[in-house]
């Protein structure tokens, strides 16, 4: 009999469905299939991929609020808050790899400088079978943006969902039926790290990861021993940034909106808030006067969703207990929201919070926004990079160009100016952190060059004397006084 996978809705505690675990044992033969499908795949021009995508798109569209529904069974986020973050935001990176992959893609041709008897060009490869484990916070949005990629790329994918979320993965085997797309292009195993495991070792050509810094350390020392090149989306720490200019309603309505969408369980969300002394007081009348607008378990449109995980409800307790420990102040919400059933924490404000606090050091992953006084813009600056992580930031100015500046200081893959949280759904730019918020790219022309692509460089002599014999590679060797020449020829200008 088949060992099944339960996924159990947040908001209820009772079972959204089941999904057949994948033995150990299948994952190699999962792989190989797709290693076929990709012969075929690869094979074909860019322009006739894009018919079959568009079939995908188009079958995403039509099942959307299907796609809501399954994501909000088994995550407890409001089916209205699935479609616009995961289906919307999978729709526009599938779109925009269908309208620029053929032209990301081109050929690059390299210049002649200085070896002008030599052209030479940069052709883009699929690397082959792309394996991608996907986590379960938004488990549609993130499993399209590297599935979307390595499909336009020309690479197959199999996808591992998280375990918390197996109903939303088995979703994407589903919509390949129904946009017919070649047989095993699009796969997917279920189960818990052991599945994980073996899909590593399969072995797949390429690897995307989703999911927290302890677990992407596991997965790149694995991927590390068989040389395989991985992209990891990890943990964020996120600092938000309001001086003395900003639009103080709007950084305040920023601030709420970014530390409790998706019930605080998002990789971008505001974990960290620096607001300069000279609007402090103006701006946290502002910021406690919005908490109004936003509740948990309540089924309004106040609400801001479940917490997906129950061992996260236990982090967000204990991240809160030490920073009162050490002295912070509780404004707004601090305990579980008084609810019959499911899995809910009230959004939850608090001051008088240091760098010494386990809620400013660690990812917290729920509704909770820690507020830090300081002086100035140089000291917002220091505490803003005072950290491990760097997947995503902030900073609110009128000043566009001052805001520009303090961007670029700020020591993180993305940055956001006078916005929060959006880098990650912009296809059009790189998305990716440093440090424990892991490297690579999925977004942009980056994830698909670097991570599902890989370049090959082609020379050719463009003249009867090649740049090798010029060099003297095909006679006896040439005395000093001849290449000082040369140097001084190409180089004396």
């Amino acid at each position: 009999m088949t060992e099944q996978l339960v996924s159990y809705d947040p908001t209820t505690g009772l079972v959204a469905g089941m999904v057949d675990i994948t033995p150990v044992s299948d994952v190699a033969g999962v792989v190989e299939r797709s290693r076929k499908a990709f012969t075929q795949w690869s094979g074909l021009s860019h322009r006739e991929r894009r018919a079959h995508l568009k079939r995908f798109k188009k079958a995403v569209l039509e099942e959307g609020e299907y796609i809501a529904e399954v994501i909000a069974s088994e995550t407890g986020k409001p089916v209205e808050v699935a479609y616009g973050t995961d289906v919307l935001t999978g729709l526009a990176v599938l779109d925009f790899y269908l309208r620029n992959a053929e032209k990301i893609l081109r050929p690059r041709r390299g210049g002649s400088w200085p070896y002008l008897s030599t052209k030479g060009w940069t052709e883009y490869h699929p690397r082959g079978v792309a394996g991608i484990i996907s986590p379960n916070n938004y488990p549609f949005f993130l499993a399209m943006i590297p599935a979307a990629t390595a499909l336009a790329a020309g690479c197959s994918v199999v996808i591992k969902p998280s375990e918390i979320t197996p109903l939303t993965g088995a979703l994407f085997a589903e919509l390949a039926r129904k946009a017919d797309l070649p047989e095993d292009l699009v796969q997917v195993i279920q189960g818990g790290g052991d599945v994980g495991s073996a899909l590593i070792e399969a072995p797949v050509d390429v690897l995307s990861f989703t999911g927290s810094t302890g677990v992407g350390k596991i997965v790149a020392a694995h991927a590390a021993e068989r040389l395989i090149p991985v992209v990891l989306e990890l943990g964020g720490n996120d600092a938000m940034v309001v001086l003395e200019d900003a639009d103080i309603d709007q950084a305040a309505r920023a601030a709420l909106w970014g530390g409790m969408l998706n019930g605080g369980q998002a990789c971008t969300a505001v974990e960290r808030l620096y607001v300069v002394d000279a609007v402090y007081d103006e701006f946290m009348t502002k910021l406690e006067g919005l908490f109004g607008l936003v509740a948990a378990g309540t089924g309004d449109k106040r609400e801001i969703g479940a917490i997906i995980h129950s061992p996260q409800l236990e982090i967000i307790e204990s991240h809160v207990s030490d920073a009162v420990s050490k002295g912070a102040r509780v404004l707004r919400g601090g305990r579980r929201a008084e609810t019959a059933t499911g899995l809910y924490y009230e959004p939850t404000l608090m001051v008088d919070v240091d760098h010494s606090m386990t809620i400013v050091q660690d990812e917290t992953f729920g509704p909770i926004l820690p507020v830090v006084r300081v002086r100035d813009e140089a000291e917002a600056l220091a505490m803003a990079n005072d950290t491990r992580f760097g997947l995503h930031g902030s900073v609110w100015t009128k000043d566009k160009k001052r805001g520009a500046r303090f961007a670029s200081q700020m020591t993180s893959g993305t940055v956001a100016v006078n916005d929060v949280a959006v880098n990650f759904i912009v296809p059009t730019v790189s998305f990716g952190g440093i440090g424990d918020s892991g490297y690579g790219s999925n977004f942009g022309e980056d994830g698909i060059r670097t991570t599902f692509c890989y370049p090959k460089s082609i020379t050719s002599a463009r003249l009867p004397i090649a740049t090798t014999r010029l060099l003297g590679a095909w006679q006896p060797r040439r005395g000093i006084r001849y290449w000082k020449a040369i140097a001084q020829v190409l180089f004396r200008w």
